[in-house]
């Protein structure tokens, strides 16, 4: 039985702490796991941008800055897909192509400007027996909307909540 979890919850909440638990504890119990986390970076105590970050911990790439100009901006960040191509899209494809659990945090504004990432995802879907996404709380795009109606469960992680939601996330992937 193909099992798709969707996590969702307001910035802050706990989404990529869920996902990175879940990773940890499928590994322990000897499932191959692959796909990426989108980490915040901070600075002096200020968030400054984001990492996408390969849940090997091998490799990682910003995804977003604070002030540089470019030709993709959210708010206040220039954002680069194209880092989220080379290394997200990879780890996507490798995940896919070992049948490993995939891991895909997060599925938001920043990640859905690049058209190969919405592709991949959108081909992982129904290609995998266990999968994982995050989702921006408030984000709208054909993609979520297929991730939320394609899971078979839904959760949504509230502050101080990361922990029971990676709980019930792993013992839905055992099954």
């Amino acid at each position: 039985m193909r099992r798709l979890v969707v996590i969702t919850g307001p910035p802050g909440s706990g989404k990529t702490t869920a996902a990175i638990r879940v990773a940890e504890e499928l590994r322990s119990r000897g499932l191959e796991v692959g796909g990426f986390v989108t980490r915040e970076v901070r600075e002096g105590g200020a968030r400054i941008g984001f990492d996408v970050v390969e849940l090997s911990g091998a490799s990682s790439v910003p995804l977003a800055r604070k002030g540089p100009s470019g030709p993709h901006r959210l708010g206040s960040y220039a954002v680069f897909p194209e880092n989220l191509e080379e290394l997200g899209i990879p780890a996507i494809t490798a995940a896919v192509e070992r049948g490993a659990v995939l891991i895909v945090d997060e599925v938001g504004p920043m990640e859905l400007m690049s058209r190969r990432f919405v592709e991949a995802v959108g081909s992982s879907v129904s290609s995998l027996e266990r999968s994982l996404f995050t989702v921006h709380f408030r984000a709208k795009h054909p993609l979520i909307e297929r991730l939320n109606s394609s899971a078979t469960l839904r959760l949504v992680v509230r502050f101080g909540e990361a922990e029971r939601v990676a709980r019930e996330a792993v013992n839905h992937l055992l099954g």
